[in-house]
C-alpha cells in the first residue's frame, strides 16, 4: 500500500518512517521540499520526497500532517486529484498557545477539510498521541497498548485505516462517525495538557480497556 504523508514534521517524520520499516511504500512533501528530503532519507527503506501533486496521484493513504490552519490551501491546487482518496487527519484546529480549539463543539476540522473536498473520503486518526510516541516506534505503555481512534464515514476508508492503525501495533478503536471528530480533537488538548502542563511528558497515551467479544463458532 503506497502511504503518502503530506507535511514533514515531527509527527508527518515520525510515522512516516515507522510505516517505511513495517512494509508500507511511503512518499513524502512538505511546505519546503528540503524537509521532505530529509524526511525519506531518515525513514529509509525507499522512502521517497516528491512533489504534492505526484504524492496525491501515487498514493492510496493520504496522512494530513500540516498545521490545520495550512491544510485547504495545501490540497486545493491538486484537488482534481483527490477523488476517492483517502485522507487521514491527523490535525487539530488549536490556537498557537495550544489551549483552545479554534472550532469544536457543534463542528469539527475534519469535517470542516470533508466539506472542502467532497470527492475524498475523510478518516480522523492519529491526532492526540505525542509524535515522541510515534518516533520511539513503541505503541504500548507498561504493557498496554496505546489506543488510536478513529472515525469516519467511508467503510472501505475506514478499513484502510484500522489496517494502518493495527500494522503498527496500536489498539485500534472505531469511533463512528466523522461527525464524532468533534470529540476526538478536544481529547488532543487533554494530551497536551497532561503531557505539557500537568508533567507527565510525552511518553504518554489513552487506553480504552473492555472486555474481548468473543464471536460463537457456528454449528
Amino acid at each position: 500500500m503506497n502511504f503518502g504523508i503530506i507535511g514533514s514534521g515531527k509527527v508527518g517524520s515520525a510515522l512516516g518512517a515507522w510505516a517505511a520499516r513495517v512494509g508500507f511504500s511511503v512518499a513524502f512533501t512538505s511546505r519546503t521540499q528540503a524537509h521532505a528530503v530529509t524526511a525519506a532519507q531518515n525513514a529509509g527503506h525507499k522512502a521517497r520526497a516528491v512533489d504534492i501533486t505526484t504524492l496525491i496521484k501515487e498514493s492510496d493513504i493520504l496522512l494530513l500532517s500540516l498545521p490545520y490552519g495550512e491544510i485547504m490551501d495545501a490540497l486545493r491546487p491538486s484537488a482534481e486529484h483527490l477523488h476517492g482518496k483517502t485522507l487521514v487527519d491527523a490535525t487539530n484546529p488549536i490556537t498557537s498557545d495550544h489551549r483552545n480549539l479554534t472550532i469544536g463543539h457543534s463542528n469539527s476540522g475534519a469535517e470542516e477539510i470533508a466539506r472542502h473536498f467532497p470527492m475524498a473520503n475523510v478518516v480522523k486518526a492519529f491526532n492526540a498521541v505525542f509524535a515522541e510516541v510515534y518516533a520511539s516506534q513503541n505503541p504500548q505503555i507498561e504493557g498496554y497498548p496505546i489506543t488510536i481512534f478513529y472515525a469516519g464515514d467511508d467503510r472501505s476508508s475506514k478499513e484502510n485505516v484500522r489496517a494502518l492503525i493495527t500494522r503498527l501495533r496500536f489498539d485500534a478503536v472505531d469511533a463512528g462517525p466523522l461527525r464524532n471528530s468533534r470529540y476526538l480533537e478536544p481529547l488532543s488538548l487533554l494530551n497536551i495538557h497532561l503531557g505539557r502542563v500537568l508533567g507527565f511528558g510525552t511518553n504518554i497515551g489513552f487506553s480504552l480497556l473492555r472486555p474481548i467479544v468473543k464471536v460463537q463458532p457456528s454449528d
